[in-house]
């Protein structure tokens, strides 16, 4: 039977000596892993989505956080949808932003911020989109601007660009139509996300974009199709 990798497909080859996980950095001695060097250690292949989200982003260093989103949505534990989508977008955000930030004299904690942001996306359940007008991706945005200017409920400036970042969000959502997809969303929140975070609050983010064709379009029965613009072939 094959074997394949389940963040590009390949077919697994025999591992010889030690290797090392792609999403919480652990090494280990393994039996297979990928021609790309992929490998996931068993505690994270049995990880439950926010252990695995909170892991990563932990350990990872990339500073882009369309990188960081894409890696952890390939895991399986991320379903296809799913309110674990609010809490990655905040967190591969705040990762990014933290890995940034580490050369820098700016003081952050992005330990302490993921902790925080986590916390706080818990308060938005599955189909919030539906249930409360609120899709649970972009307010995962706000969470993260939230988090990083310290902002609250007596904020001034720190909470009108939290608002203003959750709204552009929604308002690209919205603009799509359809049903939900947790991952047009998330890619919006990302990008939205990450432009505030440049041309708001003076970190600067790597620019990219999301892969085009979506590479789920196979999982998702409601994909928008040529509605969506990471559909395109």
């Amino acid at each position: 039977m094959k074997l394949s990798c389940v963040l590009c497909d390949k077919e697994l080859e025999t591992a010889h000596g030690l290797a090392t996980c792609t999403y919480c950095g652990k090494a280990e001695k393994a039996d297979y892993v990928c021609p790309e060097r992929h490998y996931i250690c068993e505690e994270c292949r049995l990880a439950q989505p926010l252990e695995l989200i909170k892991k990563t982003c932990e350990h990872t260093s990339e500073k882009d956080p369309v990188k960081i989103a894409l890696h952890l949505m390939k895991h399986p534990s991320v379903k296809i949808f799913g309110d674990e989508h609010h809490t990655l977008v905040s967190c591969a955000l705040l990762a990014a932003v933290g890995n940034v930030l580490a050369s820098s004299e700016k003081e952050f904690n992005k330990s302490s911020a993921l902790e925080r942001a986590i916390k706080r996306v818990e308060k938005f359940g599955y189909g919030s989109c539906g249930s409360m007008g609120i899709c649970g991706a972009a307010a995962g945005v706000g969470v993260a601007v939230s988090v990083f200017t310290k902002a609250t409920y007596l904020s001034d400036a720190e909470r009108s660009k939290a608002i203003k970042a959750v709204s552009e969000a929604l308002r690209q959502i919205a603009s799509l139509g359809g049903p939900r997809c947790c991952k047009a969303s998330t890619y919006i929140s990302i990008q939205v996300g990450a432009e505030v975070f440049r041309n708001q609050l003076g970190v600067e983010l790597p620019r990219s974009d999301f892969p085009i064709p979506c590479v789920f379009i196979k999982k998702n029965k409601d994909c928008l199709l040529e509605r969506c613009p990471y559909f395109k072939i």
